[in-house]
């Protein structure tokens, strides 16, 4: 079976140290800086999903999610951790975008509370 790209990137990134501790410096920063560009670049593949963060992300149901586990556990894009289960980012659709919604509503909640720091002090002065 072939490795997976998590191990792959695990391995060269071992071997630029070793290529450090030998005294190849240059070498090392090359390898490095082409693994964490692969890593930037494969994010939605590497970065696993809750199942609840699969629900929020593609707005199906556990139902849904559960129904196609046990094809993406056969192709790497599923798997178990204990009793959980997690869903690679790559194969859960992306529904509405739940995680700019939420911080759209903490930057209008944060300038909410800016103005009424700046009410209450405008209230206070006029008390004065």
């Amino acid at each position: 079976m072939a490795e997976t790209l998590e191990q792959v990137l695990a391995d060269w990134r071992s071997s630029a140290q070793a290529s450090r501790r030998t005294g190849h410096g240059p070498t090392a920063e090359l390898v490095e800086k082409i693994v964490h560009d692969v890593e930037a670049a494969a994010e939605e593949y590497l970065r696993w999903l809750s199942e609840e963060d699969a629900m929020l992300r593609s707005g199906k149901r556990r139902a849904w999610l559960r129904a196609r586990f046990a094809e993406w556990e056969r192709g790497g894009n599923a798997r178990r951790i204990g009793r959980k289960r997690e869903y690679r980012m790559a194969v859960v659709p992306q529904g509405a975008d739940t995680l700019g919604a939420r911080d759209a509503g903490r930057l209008v909640g944060a300038n909410r509370s800016i103005d009424l720091m700046q009410a209450l002090k405008d209230s206070l002065k006029e008390g004065k």
